[in-house]
């Protein structure tokens, strides 16, 4: 990670003893440091991560000097050799995250180049998952927002812990960790097939319903008879007649020759008829206005036994005027 901690051993060692520590990059002047301590933080003299270091450790008391020992390291894998370099400095693989979803598990971890904003680490990070003996590699670049991988388990895994191994590698620099991993019991999922059908089934035998009640509606109500439009004229008709008041007669007088009745009354749209006819059905009217239709007169009786005389002549018309006008006075 960038920190480099030095630690060495020395048996016996006096109060006024020191210890030098010489840190030697490859690509940039050596530098310097006395300690009392038997460790050295020496990151800040080792900040790039790109170059390789020597390091020399020598122990004296002012006046005499050990021999020194010696350490060399590097993050580069272009200066790495295994023949030289004894340590090499590794990274701890970024935080992992993992949720379990079913029967796979989701892992995902920023990028080295987003924790440590190492120029070096500005490149391709590769990674392998191990689970259960079996290897995946993976790879992302630091433009992504976070490295991702799934793992897909086995039923048998369900209600277990599992064990991931994640080893990585970017500029050269190893990095890895485990992760332990518990998967929980999968509910049997509900079948929502009988369901469906149930409900598709329901929803019909209800729609059925209801359409044969809108059915029963309608036949029931088509029963009903309409009354035609005449019809309907008519009874509104005999319903204004029967609420009309009845028509009071006024008082019928003779002046001079002219008759009380016209042909146009009786006889509109019909033959014309002898005075012997006028003079009866003006009687006749008169008669069911002004006196009860139980009880006949003789006039009316010679009225129908001369009616059809008088179709042939006006003999008896004065006759008939004069009963008419006497009947019709009060």
């Amino acid at each position: 990670n960038f920190v480099n901690v030095l630690f060495w051993n020395y048996s016996n060692p006096t109060e006024p003893l020191k210890f030098g520590v010489k840190v030697e990059p490859y690509e940039s002047a050596s530098q310097t440091v006395d300690t009392s301590q038997t460790y050295l933080d020496i990151s800040s003299y080792s900040r790039d991560a790109d170059d390789d270091y020597f390091v020399f450790v020598t122990a004296h008391d002012g006046q005499e000097k050990s021999e020194n020992v010696s350490i060399r390291f590097t993050y580069s894998k272009d200066y790495f050799d295994e023949k030289k370099h004894k340590y090499k400095c590794s990274l701890d693989f970024p935080a992992v995250n993992t949720s379990v979803h079913k029967d796979v598990i989701e892992v995902s971890f920023q990028h080295p180049f987003m924790l440590h904003k190492q120029d070096i680490l500005n490149e391709e990070f590769k990674y392998i998952v191990t689970h259960d003996e079996q290897k995946v590699l993976y790879s992302c670049f630091e433009d992504e927002e976070l490295c991702t991988a799934e793992i897909h388990l086995n039923q048998s895994t369900a209600g277990q812990c599992v064990e991931l191994k994640l080893e990585g590698m970017i500029a050269g620099i190893p990095s890895y960790t485990y992760r332990n991993v518990c998967v929980p019991q999968q509910t049997p999922e509900t079948d929502k097939t009988g369901l469906i059908a149930a409900l598709l089934g329901g929803g019909t035998i209800v729609l059925f319903i209801i359409m044969g009640f809108v059915w029963l509606l309608w036949r029931k109500l088509s029963r009903i008879p309409i009354i035609p439009e005449f019809l309907r004229n008519v009874i509104t008709g005999q319903s204004l007649t029967s609420q009309a008041e009845p028509t009071a007669i006024s008082q019928m007088t003779s002046r001079g020759d002219t008759p009380l009745l016209t042909d146009e009354i009786f006889s509109y749209g019909s033959p014309p008829i002898s005075p012997t006819e006028k003079d009866c059905k003006a009687n006749t009217i008169l008669d069911d206005t002004v006196v009860d239709l139980t009880e006949v007169s003789e006039e009316d009786m010679d009225c129908e036994d001369s009616e059809g005389v008088g179709r042939s002549s006006d003999y008896d018309s004065p006759k008939f005027l004069q009963e008419m006008m006497i009947r019709s006075e009060p």
